[in-house]
């Protein structure tokens, strides 16, 4: 017991290092921006103020966030692990640190601290959607388990994908190539919306964000309009994500504590 007490204070003291650390360079402004941003694009769209998308408004709204988080997302969670990862590996100082701190146990905070910063996203996107309801005309009634399903795929993608930012910039002294790898992402990510699932989306890690909607669309082209039908969670495709996430995590923690400082 006063073990476990030990190890929880330990990590809010790290926690509350890694805070201040970070408290000067705004990284809360990223995911504030990005969901400020899908809000203009959003509430500003002609198409959303169409008679004909009223009855389906949730569904646009739940079904093009995750288009536009495909987009800004992968970009910006590599900037905010390159940013909580720079501090040790602008001035060299892992050596200092880890006469203070376990090794290990620097992985897992900084890994909770992204943890952090993607549950203040999905409480930014949670906000966002009945705000979008409250602008665009829309009679079709709340989804509740379309929106809870979507605000879960979106933590648990956002910190799989820091996850794998950080990996690489733990791993990487130039923080460039972690931060191409995020503008990578977010290019191939929404090219990958428009190929099959099981041939292009589902084997990048950045188009999870799209495997995760519980529906789908058609376009009419006479009448110029989308209409969306729903389809069953692709849990198949899903834990396998888990899977190789989870594997990234060990294997990721064990190159981190073989490399040398």
């Amino acid at each position: 017991m006063k073990r476990e007490a030990a190890n929880t204070g330990f990590v809010s003291r790290a926690l509350r290092a890694e805070i201040r650390k970070t408290r000067r360079r705004f990284l809360w402004v990223l995911p504030l921006g990005v969901v400020l941003l899908e809000f203009l694009i959003l509430a500003t769209n002609e198409y959303a103020y169409k008679p004909e998308v009223a009855a389906d408004g949730y569904f646009y709204l739940i079904w093009g966030i995750p288009i536009y988080n495909t987009i800004f997302l992968p970009l910006a969670l590599a900037v905010m692990a390159s940013r909580v990862c720079d501090a040790e590996n602008r001035g060299n100082t892992w050596k200092l640190l880890y006469t203070m701190q376990e090794k290990k146990q620097l992985f897992d905070v900084k890994l909770l601290f992204g943890g952090l910063y993607a549950l203040f996203l999905t409480a930014l996107e949670a906000l966002l959607i009945p705000a979008l309801g409250q602008v665009i005309p829309i009679t079709q009634a709340f989804p509740v388990r379309h929106y809870l399903i979507f605000l879960g795929v979106l933590f648990v993608v956002s910190w799989a994908l820091f996850l794998m930012q950080q990996v690489l910039s733990l791993l990487i002294e130039s923080q460039l190539i972690p931060l191409f790898i995020g503008l990578l992402g977010s290019f191939v990510g929404v090219f990958s919306a428009f190929f099959p699932m099981d041939k292009v989306t589902g084997f990048l890690p950045w188009g999870y964000y799209i495997v995760g909607m519980t529906f789908s669309s058609w376009y009419d082209e006479e009448n110029r309009i989308s209409h969306f039908y729903e389809v069953p969670f692709r849990w198949p495709w899903f834990l396998a994500f888990l899977i190789v996430f989870l594997i990234l995590y060990f294997v990721g923690k064990r190159l981190f504590l073989k490399k040398e400082v």
